[in-house]
């Protein structure tokens, strides 16, 4: 539970000693990296039967995963078409500070501190998911009252969209991921299975970081940018 505290502090910590740049989106990266390790190697049990589960019907599984990416996207956007723009961005990570530096012009250490940045929202895609899904949901007393377990599944999902408030740099900006938080306890009380948010969660990040970042590299190398 503290590791969410954890990537705030040590993000405000390192901005109060570097500034804003490129120090702090590599440390940034780097401390999302050393925290999913760690929920790794805490978690590894449940993670593990819950593979188990998961492949036994891995393609009707993975299905489910890519139609819950999409539906994922088309929440958001659903959203966001009813309450008013807080900011840019997507991924639920921390690569936003990424774009103090333009993929389009970087060469050298800047397309290194690209890359780092775009692990920092794939690490934290596992502790995000671990923390909310299990520990801030199934594991707390919450189901012997529907009432009070309706009531656990919502505030769990405002808390899951409000973490990513400087993403967006506004409350407002965070009320579509919130939704998604309620989304993704759905599919995690429906399933039992933390895989399915897992790689939901992952293959949105994905998307929206490496991939739009190698996208923009590809553009490049065929001259298009």
């Amino acid at each position: 539970m503290v590791s969410i505290p954890v990537v705030f502090l040590v993000a405000y910590l390192s901005t109060q000693v570097f500034g804003e740049g490129r120090a702090v989106i590599v440390i940034d990266a780097l401390v999302r990296v050393v925290l999913c390790v760690a929920v790794l190697a805490l978690y590894r049990h449940l993670l593990r039967a819950h593979w188990q589960r998961f492949r036994r019907r891995f393609w009707l599984n993975a299905g489910l995963v890519v139609l819950g990416a999409v539906l994922m996207q088309v929440v958001v956007s659903l959203v966001r078409a009813v309450v008013p723009a807080g900011g840019a961005g997507g991924a639920a990570g921390g690569a936003d500070d990424a774009a103090l530096i333009d993929p389009v012009t970087a060469q050298g250490w800047d397309l290194v501190v690209l890359l780092v940045a775009t692990l920092g929202p794939l690490a934290i895609v596992l502790v995000e998911e671990a923390v909310f899904r299990h520990t801030l949901l199934v594991k707390l007393p919450l189901w012997g009252n529907r009432l009070v377990a309706t009531a656990g599944v919502l505030l769990n999902g405002a808390l899951f969209g409000a973490v990513h408030y400087y993403n967006f740099g506004s409350l407002v900006g965070t009320v579509p991921y919130m939704v998604v938080g309620v989304l993704f306890n759905l599919v995690y009380l429906w399933r039992r299975n933390l895989w399915h948010v897992l790689l939901m969660h992952f293959l949105n990040n994905f998307v929206l970081s490496f991939g739009a970042l190698s996208f923009v590299l590809l553009m490049r190398a065929l001259g298009a940018v």
